[in-house]
């Protein structure tokens, strides 16, 4: 299980990891479930983000869609921001 909040979520803007953006990504990822997972558990999750108000909470299931997801579609900087917000460490540490 991990605490998410898709509507203010913390992105590092630099490798260092020192510096970091607010912004809203409910939308975006919620996008890149909806377009690019298969599934209905892709389908429920997509809206679960899409539709939430701040932090949610997600399960293992959820969670590993969520990491799988950003791993092949998103910039290293937000990988490395969801992994950060999950409490994974990054794989490259």
């Amino acid at each position: 299980m991990a605490k998410l909040n898709f509507k203010e979520f913390s992105v590092f803007t630099d490798i260092s990891r020192k510096e970091r953006q607010t912004g809203d990504m409910r939308e975006s990822f919620a996008n890149l479930l909806y377009v690019n997972a298969n599934g209905i558990a892709a389908h429920r999750l997509a809206f679960k983000i899409y539709d939430s108000q701040g932090c949610e909470e997600y399960n293992d299931a959820e969670v590993s869609l969520i990491i799988k997801v950003a791993e092949h579609f998103c910039r290293p900087n937000i990988i490395d921001s969801l992994l950060a917000a999950i409490g994974v460490t990054s794989k490259t540490e």
